[in-house]
């Protein structure tokens, strides 16, 4: 029969915060949403009994959070770290490049462009070569922004993520890598 810790009244990890244990209390497989046989999960903890899709979400909002206060530490945004972080690493972008990347439609890219080049952040230049396209670059400005937001966000993830070892990280990059960035990461080359 396929399980996962109920929802109530463990958290997310099936520990009873009345029992402070971490007792998991199984679920039936009619109980999960969506699910009508054990065919229809994609994987599980082996250990919480969680789904991927619920753990990978939680993770993503952690390190949301963890964005959202070092943005709001330095006076941006989250979406404004995660625009002037992909200008940093990829160099200048179009608009409609940059939103791909940060899998948002283009008028949030316009938005979070108008309000980075207004601090002096970002550059906006029409393309010589397209002149129905916008080309964003980061200025100086921006990099030491961002930097001081870099040092605030690393520190924080390096707590995140230290139950996995150094290893398991790189595993979990390469995975996530599979996923998000295909046919980039190495996906269907023997692993």
């Amino acid at each position: 029969m396929l399980t996962t810790p109920s929802a109530h009244p463990t958290d997310a990890a099936g520990v009873d915060p009345d029992q402070g244990s971490a007792e998991l209390h199984p679920v039936p497989v009619d109980r999960l949403p969506g699910v009508r046989e054990e065919l229809d999960v994609i994987a599980r903890s082996p250990f919480s009994g969680s789904e991927l899709g619920h753990l990978t979400l939680q993770a993503g909002l952690g390190v949301l959070g963890i964005l959202d206060s070092a943005a709001d530490r330095v006076g941006l945004l989250a979406s404004d770290l995660r625009a002037m972080y992909l200008l940093q690493v990829l160099g200048d972008q179009s608009a409609g490049s940059l939103a791909r990347h940060m899998l948002v439609p283009q008028s949030c890219v316009t938005l979070i462009a108008k309000r980075l080049q207004e601090e002096g952040l970002v550059t906006r230049a029409k393309d010589p070569h397209d002149g129905r396209k916008v080309i964003l670059g980061i200025t100086g400005a921006g990099r030491c922004r961002l930097d001081e937001a870099s040092v605030l966000v690393r520190a924080e993830l390096r707590t995140f993520f230290a139950p996995l070892s150094p290893a398991s990280a790189v595993a979990l990059a390469a995975l996530l890598a599979d996923v998000v960035e295909p046919g980039t990461s190495g996906a269907g080359q023997g692993r």
